[in-house]
């Protein structure tokens, strides 16, 4: 029983009417969590919680200062969140209501990140995954560059050397552009990435067959079709694997059908699937693993939250 679930209270987002101006759910993470209450009478010994948000000092390993202080503004917080009406909001009440669970999802990332490596774990946080964070700005909801933040002080406490393998599985809807753009010319950083590349991001430049990892699919792809790519490609990928010190696996929601922003098409059950064949692979690889939630738009995302940690606590 090694593997952990980190997760917390505050990782629910308390902006008033936010469930109004944009379809993420934002109280989906306590919602999946007493999901695991319910079901899993010693999910205590499973927890993990982050104590400290994540403080600019820390973040500045990543991010630029100026990027930093200018989410002390509203209208830069809106920009990131894609909801114009946010700039009328008091930066105090958007600081504390929405900025404070992301900087507290994303300790929660590098609590799982220092775990899973010292416990040679596998260890699911129930927030993070932005992968639309850039050094000097935030995109697609996405404000602080957790996953590359936890390489990033990996690397300088000595947790990782600087040549460990660490590898990403990124199966949100969207293409991953701001992780990328940490390890761009990173070669011990190995990304995976199958994406909707007819919604933003867009798609991936270069050649195709430069980049093998990168699949772009098309909107409105069956679970079947999903499912199928996935086994077909990912193998290759894990090969390139068996010596990784740390694993990512973006496990978004936002595959689901219904999801507006991913347009894709998977049912509740070929989520669930994709989900237990990565971790399966993750496992059989004897790898450490962090499993992040990324993305997820409808109104079952927090169930599929939930089966996705039910699946990792009994592995």
């Amino acid at each position: 029983m090694n593997n952990r679930l980190v997760y917390s209270e505050g990782y629910d987002f308390a902006v008033a009417g936010l469930d109004k101006l944009h379809p993420f759910d934002a109280k989906k993470f306590s919602k999946a969590w007493n999901i695991l209450n319910d079901e899993i009478p010693d999910l205590v010994e499973y927890h993990l919680s982050p104590k400290e948000l994540a403080a600019d000092e820390l973040l500045k390993l990543i991010h630029t200062s100026e990027y930093l202080k200018s989410l002390s503004q509203s209208t830069a917080i809106a920009k990131v969140v894609e909801l114009g009406l946010l700039r009328f909001f008091p930066s105090g009440i958007l600081a504390r209501s929405l900025l404070d669970p992301i900087r507290l999802a994303t300790s929660g990332t590098l609590l799982a990140s220092q775990y899973a490596v010292k416990n040679q774990a596998m260890v699911m946080n129930f927030g993070g995954g932005y992968h639309h964070a850039f050094s000097n700005r935030g995109e697609g909801f996405c404000f602080f560059a957790d996953a590359a933040l936890a390489i990033k002080s990996s690397r300088i406490s000595g947790l990782l050397q600087q040549n460990d393998n660490v590898g990403m599985i990124d199966l949100d809807a969207h293409r991953g552009n701001g992780f990328e753009s940490f390890f761009i010319d990173d070669s011990s950083v190995s990304i995976f990435d199958m994406y909707n590349f007819q919604v933003y991001p867009g798609l991936h430049s270069g050649d195709v067959d430069d980049y093998p990892y990168m699949v772009p699919l098309q909107s409105g792809m069956s679970g079947e079709s999903y499912l199928r790519v996935l086994r077909e490609e990912l193998p290759a990928f894990l090969e390139t694997l068996k010596d990784a010190k740390l694993v990512f696996y973006n496990a978004g929601t936002d595959v689901l059908a219904g999801d507006r922003l991913g347009r894709l098409n998977l049912s509740f059950q070929h989520v669930v699937e994709r989900d237990r064949y990565v971790l399966e692979q993750l496992k059989a690889l004897a790898v450490p693993v962090v499993v992040l939630t990324s993305g997820g738009y409808t109104s079952e995302s927090y169930k599929l939250v939930a089966e996705c940690a039910k699946i990792l606590v009994n592995m």
